[in-house]
């Protein structure tokens, strides 16, 4: 095993052992108690052995026996009192933990960079954030005190034996090595069948994401989910693996079983010919025939222990891996901008490090109060630059201004308490309309509310819906259309009143009627503020008071639209595609290639 992975797995411990100590008194009282009735549950062994003394001297001790199947029931009273004080404390122990746990990680997502989602897909997350932590939960309400009862009572178990008589102690452990060594040939390569198994289940949640947001599409193209690609594909790996590994390690599984289970083999015939010999007496006989057995079924509970602590590290590795991450970098400083302008500084971007440059020194100003519209082919680096402004991504190299001071410099809640950002992708979460508009301001008025939507021309639509402002919206907002959806996300925009808009064509998708009301709300949003605009429209930005153009991540050109027109041969090329697409009609030959690049 090599020096990394060692260190990885020690990791993977010391984070397990973190968790433990979160909740360490409520942990601490389960495994003891889980420890105490595990114990209790071998009296009745030791009462048996003691009975068949009592039963077969000369004469019978009837009240010697009839106290002793007291005392087995009284163990057996307390033992359960005590499970169920171990299932309590474990319990509430572990939820405690997953409380913390959850909280921990939705406020590590919201503080780490952008990028770190673009290395990561939805069913990774998923599976993390979902799947390994209710692994947790299992490990501290389970696992662990059963683990240590485990370990505890074979332990004492084989002192006290060894105490009684030796030679049949050792007889009652002699088939526990070949046991051992069964198991773990067996499972020697378990740990990258696990490996694989979690691969195979990210994919599956990666893939059945996409398929139930994309079930519209596969729908119309008359698809199901097993001709669903890689969710097809996911599934049957999945089988494949789980036919594979009982295949391989069930064989292991049952000779360690049978093993384990064995031992009256050997305790019968050593046992019988001690007692014979007048070396053992009956007594203790009967007390390795009985609880012999129940020793070698302990190290069975400890194997599983053992295979769950194994399993639950893997989980807690990719756990701590998502906590371990550095959050994004903010100052704790009291700088303010002096102004609403905007200046990006020779601006490099990359999206992964060592990945290829997307934007290459990247230089223009944004005027304050005014609008600056960011124009050119698809895939030159639009809408990259409009998301380094409130951190979203974070700029490789050059700066980033807001009022002469880079924004790394800026504290984060001031800095976005300055932006006000609307995308051509509207996200709505599953709440109600007045939910959904308040996380732009929490303590905004019904008339603040009321004001916002009438000047997003919100306001009509929302009137006829169900509940009003109390209607819920469902999944992404699915009850509402496209343009619906996208003045609601202007309403949040005014709503929050910042002096910087940043809007990524919010009119790309929409169709005539709406996109004249949002123009109209657009027109309200930007008035008196300084507006940077990502245009796949020409005409919508045409009387912009700056214009940049760029091409490939670099700045080609920039001026007002007729200096542009005038000098920029690229630039006319874009409008020329802009009008010949407007004039088009559908049975006419396409307009020209670069249209497409606009898009």
């Amino acid at each position: 095993m090599s020096e990394a992975t060692n260190a990885h797995q020690e990791q993977a411990l010391k984070g397990l052992g973190a968790l433990l100590a979160l909740q360490g008194s409520l942990v601490a009282g389960a495994a003891l108690a889980s420890t105490l009735a595990a114990a209790l549950a071998l009296v009745p062994f030791f009462v048996v052995a003691r009975m068949a003394t009592a039963i077969y001297a000369t004469p019978p001790d009837l009240d010697a026996v009839r106290s002793l199947a007291f005392a087995a029931a009284g163990a057996l009273v307390v033992r359960y009192a005590l499970v169920a004080a171990a299932n309590m404390l474990a319990h509430v122990a572990a939820f405690r933990v997953l409380h913390d746990l959850r909280l921990r990680l939705a406020k590590k997502l919201g503080a780490v960079p952008l990028s770190f989602f673009s290395r990561r897909g939805a069913g990774e997350l998923k599976k993390t954030l979902l799947d390994d932590v209710n692994q947790i939960e299992g490990f501290v309400a389970h696992y662990f005190p059963d683990a240590i009862a485990a370990f505890v009572v074979p332990l004492s178990t084989a002192i006290a034996l060894l105490w009684v008589d030796w030679r049949m102690a050792l007889a009652s452990l002699v088939m526990a090595p070949i046991a051992i060594v069964a198991m773990a040939i067996a499972m020697r390569d378990v740990g990258k069948a696990h490996q694989h198994w979690n691969e195979i289940q990210s994919r599956m949640n990666t893939s059945l994401l996409e398929y139930l947001r994309g079930i519209h599409v596969i729908k119309t193209f008359g698809l199901t989910a097993q001709r669903f690609g890689d969710l097809s594909r996911s599934i049957e790996d999945g089988l494949a693996w789980m036919v594979g590994f009982m295949r391989t390690n069930g064989r292991g599984y049952g000779a360690f079983g049978t093993l384990i289970g064995s031992s009256l083999v050997v305790l019968v015939p050593v046992g019988g010919w001690l007692h014979m010999r007048g070396t053992l007496s009956l007594e203790s006989l009967v007390l390795f025939l009985v609880l012999g057995p129940q020793l070698l079924m302990s190290l069975m509970r400890l194997m599983f222990a053992w295979g769950n602590v194994d399993r639950i590290k893997a989980s807690n590795t990719r756990i701590q891996a998502i906590l371990a991450v550095p959050d994004l970098e903010t100052s704790t400083g009291d700088a303010r901008p002096a102004h609403d302008g905007i200046t990006f500084r020779e601006v490099g971007f990359r999206y992964e490090d060592g990945g290829p440059e997307v934007l290459h020194d990247v230089s223009f100003e944004v005027p304050a109060g005014k609008v600056t519209a960011l124009v050119g082919p698809s895939g030159a680096g639009k809408t990259t630059l409009v998301r380094l402004v409130p951190r979203l991504w974070e700029a490789h190299s050059g700066r980033v201004e807001l009022g002469g001071v880079d924004v790394r410099a800026l504290p984060l809640d001031t800095l976005l308490s300055r932006v006000s950002m609307v995308f051509q992708e509207v996200f709505l979460f599953h709440g109600t309309v007045r939910e959904n508009l308040r996380l732009a301001r929490p303590d905004a008025t019904d008339e603040q509310i009321d004001a916002a939507c009438r000047a997003a021309r919100a306001y009509d639509f929302i009137q006829v819906l169900p509940r009003k402002y109390d209607t819920l919206l469902g999944e992404r907002g699915a009850r509402l259309s496209g343009g619906e959806k996208q003045r609601l996300s202007i309403a949040r925009a005014l709503l929050k009143d910042a002096p910087v808009l940043l809007l990524d064509e919010a009119t790309a998708f929409a169709d005539p009627e709406n996109e004249a009301r949002i123009q109209e709300a657009l027109s309200e949003l930007c008035a008196g503020r300084t507006v940077l605009v990502v245009a796949h429209r020409l005409s919508t930005i045409a009387t912009a008071d700056h214009i940049v153009v760029l091409d490939g991540g670099r700045v080609n050109d920039q001026g007002t639209h007729d200096e542009l027109l005038a000098r920029s041969a690229l630039y006319r090329r874009l409008w020329k595609s802009h009008t010949e697409a407007l004039d088009w009609s559908l049975g006419e030959p396409g307009p020209s290639l670069v249209a497409e690049e606009v898009a």
